[in-house]
């Protein structure tokens, strides 16, 4: 076996041995990592001449690391080697590969998205472009459109336009700012595009050609956007206060892929995890020597496997969560549900309903959940605008309002339970969906944002509340706000939507980023199915999918032989049965890798 640092042969201490961990980043987030290697340093002067010149300091404060090369027959892993102790005697490292490297480095953990230069829209002017441009995302690339939506605080619809007939051609119009109403745009960039920037930012060059080949995730937008009022159009202004880290962390968790960064060569590069796994082989494991299974109590250690916690989308406050995630209303009215093998025919006995006098009775669905199998989805009647209604019947007059209502539907964002346990660990997902909701008739659906701000008495202030509110530029917004003694953002999340600049059933309506995956035309007379889906609790589709279900509870120790560390994200076939590895040990002397593996492993559940 040789290790070589910074390109140069270490020498190994006589006698030496050390134990190298593959681990399976789906259970730690990490990949290889080694145990304590010694280096003798009295003495040696090819370990000295690595070694010796550390300052104490560095050392006591963990800023030494070394490339470092571990080469064995068929064994070869490149690195980091990071000083734990040293002393005129020996230095003590530890070697970490992949993912442990990339979670030991600190290069972002002080950098915020919302505090780097991100890029701007093109202009803010109305008069500088159409809506049909702003509207359209191959106008600028897939880069930013500037969508319509409703400021809660104030009411306003931004970036509002009217719809104008078109005299030289029957039933045909096109969309005009509103002079009144829009005196600038504000704009919502992609996530690619965001993504990107950030990469840009710091100096990274971006490798995201599996992400872009997907159409459905290339027109993901960010919602997150301030009021043109405000004269803040830089993108970072509307992303939360977090690290660069922290927004590829919590990225991965919503695109279900990951990042890898290569700090040597300064890339980052994705691919989505079901595919990268999709690809491994599996590894049959036949010479095994021991076994030892251990059945986990309760309250004992959990398994820390990805597809074993619960995945939801973190809470939200807007209007329209309680329809978007509500489990415990979906359980608790299973009494009351009425079930349609489809869509199309739950549409064709319910669209009288589309309009609704504001009567219950005993026997009709006005009052129930409605479930159609085909979309595995379900259902609400829900009155979004009410007229009022006056009709003559038997010489009598009869006031009453009458209702337009939406087929509803509910708990798409509801969360991935694992194999129905609803107590196991849960982890959170902050790229969420937008908030959807009705305007009056004449616009239709719009997004709706809500936002705090730096200075909960200064920027949130209503756009009613004055005609010219005070103002302050985000610079001095930024020091008022001390060191984490306020808000130092707008949005504590990012809102998510899918736009590829059609929409369904829209008309003469202002269109919208679409958030749920089935699109419903206001008379109830049609449907379609929007390409993208950002449910997690359909496993009929990829984003809700578990590739495999394992038995948490029951975890199993091999020892077993081989001439090389098997890939420990493959199934392993295991005297009969179908296995996941959390991580495999190999015990390493200055003559190489024992041939005496142990792997922790846990039985997959066959369906």
């Amino acid at each position: 076996m040789h290790i070589y640092v910074n390109n140069k042969l270490a020498a190994l201490k006589k006698g030496t041995s050390f134990e190298y961990v593959s681990e399976n980043r789906m259970f730690s987030g990490s990949d290889g990592y080694t145990l304590t290697i010694t280096f003798p340093l009295k003495g040696c002067p090819e370990n000295i001449a690595i070694f010796g010149h550390i300052n104490r300091a560095d050392v006591v404060a963990q800023k030494v690391i070394f490339d470092c090369e571990i080469r064995d027959k068929g064994f070869y892993k490149f690195g980091s080697i990071t000083i734990t102790e040293i002393s005129e005697t020996e230095v003590k490292t530890q070697f970490l590969e992949g993912r442990s490297e990339q979670n030991f480095d600190k290069t972002f953990d002080k950098v915020y998205i919302n505090e780097l230069d991100l890029g701007a829209p093109p202009t803010t002017s109305t008069s500088a472009i159409k809506p049909r441009t702003a509207w359209y995302p191959e106008s600028s690339g897939c880069k930013y459109v500037a969508l319509p939506w409703v400021n809660d605080y104030s009411g306003n619809i931004q970036n509002l336009a009217e719809y104008v007939v078109d005299d030289a051609v029957q039933n045909r119009g096109h969309f005009e700012w509103n002079k009144e109403m829009c005196t600038g745009l504000s704009w919502q960039p992609y996530l690619l595009h965001i993504t990107r920037k950030i990469c840009e930012a710091v100096g990274y060059a971006a490798d995201f050609s599996k992400w872009e080949e997907v159409e459905e995730y290339k027109y993901l937008l960010i919602c997150n956007t301030l009021p043109h009022a405000w004269y803040m159009p830089a993108f970072a202004n509307a992303l939360p206060h977090w690290t660069v880290e922290e927004y590829f962390e919590k990225l991965e968790l919503f695109l279900g892929g990951e990042f890898d960064f290569d700090h040597r060569g300064k890339r980052i590069t994705f691919a989505f995890t079901q595919a990268t796994l999709a690809d491994k082989r599996p590894v049959c494991l036949e010479d095994v020597v021991e076994e030892h299974s251990t059945e986990v109590k309760l309250d004992e250690e959990n398994c820390e496997y990805l597809e074993s916690k619960n995945l939801v989308y973190k809470d939200c406050d807007h209007e329209m969560w309680k329809f978007y995630s509500c489990d415990w209303f979906i359980k608790g009215w299973q009494n009351r549900v009425v079930r349609y093998k489809s869509l199309t025919e739950l549409l064709e006995a319910n669209k009288g309903y589309a309009s609704w006098n504001g009567q219950h009775h005993r026997n009709n669905n006005i009052d129930k959940l409605l479930y159609a199998e085909d979309c595995d989805s379900y259902f609400v009647i829900r009155a979004v605008s009410r007229r009022i209604q006056i009709e003559q019947r038997v010489g009598r007059l009869y006031v009453y309002y009458l209702y337009k209502c939406r087929l509803q539907p509910v708990n798409l964002f509801g969360g991935r339970i694992a194999k129905d346990d609803e107590d196991a660990d849960q982890v959170e997902i902050e790229f969420v969906p937008a908030w959807i909701d009705d305007t009056e008739e004449k616009y239709g659906r719009v997004l709706f944002l809500s936002f705090s701000g730096y200075d909960e008495d200064n920027n949130t202030t209503s756009e009613n509340d004055s005609d010219h509110p005070f103002m302050q530029t985000h610079t001095v917004s930024s020091l008022a706000a001390g060191e984490k003694e306020k808000k130092a953002e707008y949005y504590d999340r990012i809102y998510v939507g899918w736009f590829d600049g059609s929409n369904h059933f829209v008309g003469n309506h202002l269109p919208y980023p679409n958030v749920e995956d089935i699109a419903i035309a206001d008379d109830w007379s049609n449907f379609a199915y929007v390409h993208f889906s950002m449910r997690i609790n359909d496993r009929k589709i990829k984003r809700g999918q578990i590739m495999h279900n394992i038995e948490p509870k029951m975890k199993t120790t091999f020892k077993f032989i081989a001439d090389n560390i098997p890939d420990v994200r493959s199934v392993f076939l295991i005297r009969g049965k179908r296995y996941i590895c959390e991580k495999i040990t190999a015990t390493f002397t200055e003559n190489g890798m024992s041939q005496l593996l142990k792997g922790v492993f846990y039985p997959i559940v066959e369906d």
